[in-house]
């Protein structure tokens, strides 16, 4: 027989309310956020670690040391369209005066902070922060129509995940009824980037 009780578990069934807002610094002695923008038509989110095989050194004979390399992820977006002002915002582009995104070599995408929440099956939800990340260029989807039959040309954003340079944080997940988070907390949680607070024990 187990010695505790297993913590709920509920798989999870939705996304929405995906949020960015832009990291203007992030250095040894502080990290700074500039204003939320929602970015509405999430359809899928998908997280995956890039390196997350460590280094094993052995020495007599067993598992002497591991070092594990600074965490990378790779995050992708998918979306039922980007809007010519996000992908400005995304990408480092350029509107110009008659409202045409302008694409250049020189372009260099800046840094994010992304948050989204996720109903779970309990219709509790699950809220997720990636605190640095970088997007990659568009990918764009476009086809002819076929008769009747609709296709869907839905855009991709793939980013690039990475620790913080004041804390080496790169992530925050809460699942609402777990843990001491509540629902209340759950209603503020995408409405600033969430920085963690812990108790110091003696």
């Amino acid at each position: 027989m187990p010695a505790t009780t297993s913590p709920v578990v509920s798989s999870t069934v939705g996304l929405k309310n995906m949020v960015i807002a832009p990291l203007t610094s992030d250095d040894q002695t502080a990290v700074v956020y500039g204003p939320l923008q929602l970015v509405a038509g999430a359809i899928e989110a998908s997280i995956t670690p890039e390196n997350a095989d460590p280094d094993v050194q052995y020495a007599d004979d067993i598992e002497f040391d591991v070092l594990y390399p600074d965490p990378e992820l790779s995050f992708k977006t998918r979306m039922a369209d980007i809007p010519l002002q996000i992908q400005e915002m995304l990408f480092g582009n350029q509107i110009d005066d008659k409202g045409v995104l302008i694409r250049s070599a020189s372009d260099k995408p800046p840094y994010f902070a992304v948050g989204f929440m996720s109903e779970k099956s309990n219709h509790k939800f699950r809220y997720v922060w990636l605190y640095k990340v970088r997007a990659k260029p568009v990918t764009e989807n476009y086809a002819t129509k076929e008769g009747g039959t609709i296709n869907r040309q839905n855009g991709e954003v793939e980013w690039t995940a990475i620790k913080r340079t004041k804390d080496g944080r790169y992530q925050a997940i809460a699942d609402e009824g777990e843990n001491g988070f509540t629902a209340t907390m759950g209603e503020t949680f995408l409405a600033t980037v969430y920085e963690p607070t812990f108790t110091v024990t003696p």
